[in-house]
């Protein structure tokens, strides 16, 4: 039939195969005996820990290195003070090399309350100061270093180069009269000299010249206009000019410890005619003064 014909085709696919070795057998083998076990005698130190309940495991503790409460190791904080918790010593900072005293403290403050002192003071001198501290201090400067006293020096004695009779004599300089005067006795004056001599060194500070005062006399003569004035301390002559008034005229002076003081008369103002009357020929001077310190 046709269907076994395929069956027939199909069969021949696969070939017939042997087993060499025999099936293992399903029979089991006889099981082997129990070993003997020897009897056991009850520990009673086991059965006593068999019957003592199971104690929890007791875990480590930190203490806070802040407050020294006892902490869980796992802690990385404290629970009562929340400090950092450290296995390891809390480091200890060193010393400084250099610690203030009490006495260095102290001082510290001064300065300070004296440095705001001084800045209050300096304020209020600045802005807000009174007169009256300024009065103060300048009497009181005053009063330590006292000025010399500069007064009228009174010659002694006094020379000239020339005089015009005993009625004119360079002694009238110096007698503090007005009504008397010098006049000289030479061409007008040029040239001529005054020497005065002092009993004692004296520091002369100021020459007072005084031209004939009377208003007609005055113009008739002749009048000093350049001079130069020496004194024996001093090798430095001091040159100057007068107006030509009949009003007092001071000239400064430079002296240590004068006794002898010289002038020279290098020019003159001119005389001049009053009315009919003809100006006179000499030259006239009604005083002379010093003013300095006494030695």
């Amino acid at each position: 039939m046709q269907g076994d014909d395929r069956n027939d085709q199909f069969d021949e696919l696969f070939e017939p195969f042997e087993l060499n070795d025999p099936p293992p057998s399903t029979t089991p083998s006889p099981a082997a005996p129990p070993p003997r076990r020897e009897p056991v005698t009850p520990d009673p130190s086991a059965a006593q820990l068999q019957d003592t309940p199971p104690q929890p495991a007791t875990r480590p503790a930190v203490a806070c290195p802040s407050c020294g409460a006892q902490n869980p190791a796992f802690n990385h904080h404290c629970e009562r003070c929340g400090s950092r918790l450290s296995v390891d010593p809390m480091p200890i900072a060193s010393s400084p090399s250099s610690r203030s005293s009490a006495g260095g403290r102290a001082l510290g403050v001064l300065v300070a309350v004296v440095l705001v002192v001084a800045l209050v003071a300096l304020m209020v001198n600045i802005f807000g100061g009174d007169d009256s501290a300024a009065t103060d201090t300048t009497i009181s400067s005053t009063s330590s270093t006292q000025p010399a006293i500069v007064t009228e020096i009174l010659p002694t004695s006094v020379k000239a180069s020339s005089q015009r009779g005993a009625a004119f004599g360079p002694e009238n300089l110096i007698d503090g009269d007005p009504a008397t005067r010098w006049n000289d006795d030479a061409l007008h004056g040029v040239g001529a000299w005054l020497e005065f001599s002092f009993a004692q060194p004296v520091q002369i500070q100021e020459i007072e010249f005084q031209n004939v005062t009377d208003d007609e006399a005055f113009r008739r003569n002749y009048k000093i206009q350049g001079y130069t004035i020496t004194v024996d301390d001093l090798n430095v002559p001091i040159s100057g000019r007068l107006v030509n008034s009949n009003e007092p005229q001071r000239v400064n002076v430079a002296s240590l410890g004068t006794t002898v003081l010289r002038i020279d008369i290098t020019t003159t103002h001119l005389a001049e005619p009053v009315g009919e009357n003809p100006p006179f020929d000499e030259l006239a001077l009604e005083g002379i003064r010093f003013f300095g310190v006494q030695k």
